[in-house]
């Protein structure tokens, strides 16, 4: 279910609006914990942010994703009592049935993947971000296999045989860029000479 959130106010992040939203909607007023819809664990919900044409970090608006279940009960927690806000950087949130169509492989995602916290989302987010920003140059790229000798000598360790070697100093560049996550780690070669 596709649920309209308004009058976000503008110095507020994404984790914040998912701060707020977890208050509620993991609250015991929404969220059962002995419900089998939700399998005895904390209910995954997905905020889409609107894009500012201003320049801002959004434009005050976002969509909120969340299984239809809980989007009626949210919406007629909000509408049974004035009291019943959601806060956000001190500015009450106004919701509205969007009713819109989500896609069926959001509707999956919803049921089946579990709940990320959003302040650890932001802390990976932080170490994505300054992952992206380190590129270590490479002087030589070797692949090999380690091996022992046939006949070793006592505590004498394995051997690497290279198998195939380049150097990217004086003809190309190449580096090594960490994908955090992924946990990859990438090597882009440039085909340019320096």
């Amino acid at each position: 279910m596709e649920i309209e959130l308004k009058n976000i106010d503008f110095d507020a992040s994404i984790y914040d609006i998912y701060e707020a939203m977890e208050r509620v909607l993991h609250g015991p007023e929404l969220l059962d914990p002995n419900d089998r819809r939700n399998r005895g664990r904390k209910l995954r919900f997905e905020i889409d942010l609107g894009v500012s044409p201003a320049g801002r970090t959004h434009n005050g608006r976002a969509i909120l994703l969340v299984p239809v279940w809980i989007g009626k009960r949210l919406l007629r927690w909000l509408w049974d009592s004035p009291e019943n806000v959601i806060i956000v950087k001190n500015r009450a949130l106004l919701l509205f049935n969007g009713f819109g169509e989500v896609p069926p492989e959001v509707v999956y995602r919803l049921e089946k993947a579990f709940y990320v916290d959003p302040r650890k989302e932001e802390r990976r987010r932080r170490l994505e971000d300054t992952a992206r920003q380190f590129r270590l140059r490479i002087a030589k790229v070797q692949f090999g296999v380690w091996y022992t000798e046939p006949d070793p000598l006592p505590k004498q360790g394995r051997t690497f045989s290279v198998e195939y070697e380049r150097e990217y100093l004086s003809q190309s560049a190449a580096y090594i860029n960490l994908v955090y996550e992924d946990s990859l780690i990438c090597i882009d070669v440039s085909a340019t000479h320096l």
